[in-house]
């Protein structure tokens, strides 16, 4: 579907461009060298922007603090309540901030947020969250109508400033919600997308939250950049966006492992074999787009060895390593990891 084009810092989003991950720090102010640290290993993890949520006014300068230590990736103010917040952030650098619809309302002070925005020439992110409403709903129908009628509302007031460099998310907590209001905005609008999902609860939840409703609205075309978000250590959000874009073949972040689940006929500790490979392979250097494939038994293990770009299929005790449909040699558990990276690296490196 097609989009407008907004530009963030020195990211480009929507249009023909990539779908962005972005990120959002969770350390709190008091702890700055912890704060420092997350935005780095974020932007290390891959996180193409950075959110920062900017209670008040005094907070703002923390973008100058952020430039200063080499943070390069675009920073996001998260604002609510106050405009008066997003004026400072403006101000003092921030490239992007995000609007609460749900609580900073007043048009006045919204066409003073979008002045100095079209100033510093900026966008806006409007963004609703189910949490936002203090009531219930009886469908998630109902509730993603509402959240996509808030943000309209929002848009037209922007759109009365001839102010159009605009972002929008509208994320239930539930991913029924979060998928319709998405599709029911990309049939009236052409604004980039945020995708989320808000509040997803623990590490596992969060997760098959994020991908069945990320996945959905994604596998449609619509969707311009995300973010994960789990009840867990920023960084893991990254990894998960990331994963969620890989499967899709809508971006690439190196090779890609494909292992069987195990079951009573697989005679080699493959779970373990699978954790110590993946966790060689992020240290090998090799980054190739490449599918490799690790698998237990002799039932579908050759056949997605020969499948992916080199693999292995475990027998007894013994392993084959398969380029495509020629056998390149023989392993076994103990020497399986190290067999494949090497094969692997006199292929692509």
């Amino acid at each position: 579907m097609k989009t407008r084009t907004v530009k963030l810092g020195n990211l480009q989003i929507g249009g023909k461009h990539p779908v962005r991950v972005k990120g959002m720090l969770k350390t709190p102010y008091s702890d700055l060298k912890g704060l420092i640290r997350e935005a780095r290993q974020l932007e290390e993890e891959g996180a193409e922007a950075l959110r920062v949520a900017v209670r008040e006014e005094s907070n703002a300068g923390i973008v100058k603090i952020f430039k200063k230590e080499g943070i390069k990736v675009p920073l996001v103010a998260d604002i609510h309540f106050h405009y008066k917040t997003a004026l400072a952030a403006i101000d003092n650098g921030f490239d992007g901030i995000r609007l609460n619809p749900l609580n900073i309302t007043k048009p006045g002070e919204i066409r003073q947020v979008v002045k100095e925005a079209k100033i510093h020439k900026i966008p806006i992110r409007v963004g609703v969250n189910s949490g936002g409403f203090k009531k219930g709903f009886s469908s998630s129908r109902q509730l993603a109508a509402q959240m996509v009628s808030s943000v309209g509302r929002y848009i037209r007031i922007l759109e009365k400033e001839s102010f159009f460099d605009i972002m929008v998310s509208l994320k239930g907590s539930d991913a029924e919600s979060t998928i319709i209001a998405n599709e029911l905005f990309a049939r009236k609008f052409d604004y980039p997308l945020h995708l989320g999902i808000t509040a997803t609860g623990s590490y596992l939840s969060g997760v098959v939250k994020s991908s069945i409703g990320l996945g959905a609205v994604l596998s449609k075309g619509i969707g311009n950049i995300i973010r994960v978000s789990l009840t867990a250590p920023s960084f893991l959000e990254i990894r998960v966006a990331k994963y969620i874009l890989q499967a899709l073949k809508l971006r690439t972040y190196g090779p890609e492992i494909v292992s069987c689940p195990t079951c009573s006929r697989c005679e080699v500790k493959l779970i373990n074999i699978v954790d110590r490979f993946e966790a060689e392979l992020t240290g090998s250097g090799l980054s190739a787009p490449i599918r490799i494939a690790l698998m237990g038994c002799v039932v579908n293990g050759p056949g997605e060895a020969r499948q992916a770009d080199i693999g292995a299929a475990f027998g007894k005790k013994k392993a084959i390593i398969f380029r495509k449909d020629k056998i390149l040699r023989q392993s076994d558990e103990k020497n399986i990891i190290k067999d494949l990276l090497q094969e692997a690296r006199k292929i692509w490196m």
